[in-house]
């Protein structure tokens, strides 16, 4: 039961996570390999509009503290462990 569960939960993750990259694409003309919730920790060090989005889905995430930011760490971590895995030589740790 706590393997269908632990199922049920990716799922539910990957399924939230699909829809925000098409959001980012779709309506705010961003790229698909990135949530909206990263692109408002990135873009919101340099664009107000997107500082106060960051705002707002930290403030709707309130359980996930500092969600932004995050889910952005949480990107770079994945994209890292692509390179590893092909062999690539991955950017140190803290670059990005």
């Amino acid at each position: 039961m706590r393997r269908a569960a632990y199922i049920l939960a990716r799922f539910a993750e990957m399924v939230i996570s699909s829809n925000s990259r098409l959001f980012n694409a779709a309506i705010f003309g961003g790229s698909t390999y990135q949530t909206v919730s990263a692109r408002a920790w990135i873009e919101g060090q340099t664009d107000a509009i997107w500082a106060r989005r960051r705002m707002w889905i930290d403030w709707v995430f309130w359980f996930d503290a500092d969600h932004c930011k995050a889910a952005w760490q949480q990107e770079v971590d994945a994209a890292r462990k692509t390179l590893d895995r092909a062999g690539a030589t991955p950017s140190q740790p803290g670059a990005a």
